[in-house]
């Protein structure tokens, strides 16, 4: 029988044992801001409250094997989203049973979503290993691939910077010009994936995870903002995000590109620890980002696959029945008494 439920105290040898084998499906999270399985279990011992996080463990004692697993999702602050953040066991995991790994995924999947959506959320994101095994989980269970991309790795930001005109800090009024930066540079299906088309992202744009530890530039010659940089800063890395790739000249992405490197040097980030490397993931469709990343000393580190799960919320609303017309005279009835 399988059995899934919130994570509880009773649960903690079980988790501490499976996160050796988990799968990190939320790629900004584990390279800036990392953090075991089992502690942010213990941090967000009731599902969604405070973090926002849920852990779910399942158990499954049928065909006389024990397997087990878990699952990790998070809300994203002042969005209706979610991020899955790990499961376990990975499928390339040995497990008692063939084909247990996959068995362990798909309700767990669909476990998360459910609950996600009884919290009205109305998505769910998943980053994998590209081409990985968990694609082929994702997709059985509802997920749709909506962008691949590769992530790049700077050592260490340059520890020298100098001031470019018409180069400014974002302000809380560029947001408007931030969403069309967004809109121009990004494919139709990538916005209906990410909320863009319901107006729905936010500021700043994309970045959710811990919200408030960001600074961002722009550039924006003769009061146009035509391109932005945004830098996440982490305990154990920074992000780099930009804007308006498609549509700026390769000398012009390269010194924005350079300015939000710069951000790293701000007194704001000596709080998070310097000389921290630097990350930024170059999607299929923004061309010339990568080379332009090369020129800067970043190296390719990894591929992803982006997936997204769209949600239907349940709604409760009243149910209006049809009444019959009471008839405007009772039938008569005969009554037949007998006779002693």
């Amino acid at each position: 029988m399988t059995t899934i439920r919130p994570f509880s105290p009773t649960d903690l040898l079980l988790v501490r044992r499976l996160q050796r084998n988990s799968v990190s499906l939320a790629i900004e999270q584990a390279l800036t801001h990392p953090r075991t399985p089992l502690w942010v279990a213990l941090m967000a011992p009731w599902p969604w409250a405070g973090m926002g996080v849920a852990t779910y463990v399942l158990e499954d004692s049928s065909d006389g094997l024990a397997v087990a697993g878990f699952a990790q999702i998070m809300r994203r602050a002042q969005r209706p989203e979610a991020d899955l953040l790990c499961l376990a066991p990975g499928l390339n995991t040995p497990t008692p049973a063939e084909g247990a790994a996959d068995a362990i995924w798909r309700p767990l999947l669909t476990h998360c979503c459910q609950e996600a959506a009884r919290h009205g959320l109305q998505r769910v994101f998943a980053s994998t290993p590209a081409d990985g095994p968990e694609e082929a989980v994702l997709r059985a269970a509802g997920f749709s691939l909506y962008a691949r991309e590769t992530i790049y790795r700077l050592e260490a930001a340059p520890t020298d910077s100098r001031a470019v005109a018409d180069f400014r800090p974002q302000m809380p009024q560029d947001s408007w010009a931030l969403q069309r930066l967004y809109t121009r540079s990004t494919p139709r299906l990538v916005q209906q994936a990410e909320g863009a088309v319901t107006g729905e992202v936010g500021w700043p744009p994309l970045s959710w995870w811990e919200p408030g530890q960001w600074s961002g530039i722009v550039w924006a010659p003769a009061g146009e903002v035509r391109g932005a940089a945004q830098l996440h800063f982490g305990r154990a890395g920074h992000w780099l995000r930009v804007w308006g790739v498609n549509e700026l000249a390769a000398a012009e992405l390269q010194e924005l590109l350079a300015q939000g490197l710069a951000l790293a040097g701000a007194d704001r980030a000596g709080h998070h620890g310097a000389g921290l490397p630097i990350y930024a993931g170059v999607r299929d469709y923004e061309v010339g980002l990568g080379a332009a990343l090369i020129g800067l000393g970043f190296a390719a580190f990894t591929a992803r696959a982006r997936f997204v799960r769209h949600l239907v919320a349940a709604v409760r609303e009243p149910v209006l029945l049809p009444v019959a017309p009471l008839e405007a005279r009772q039938q008569e009835v005969a009554v037949h008494c007998e006779q002693a």
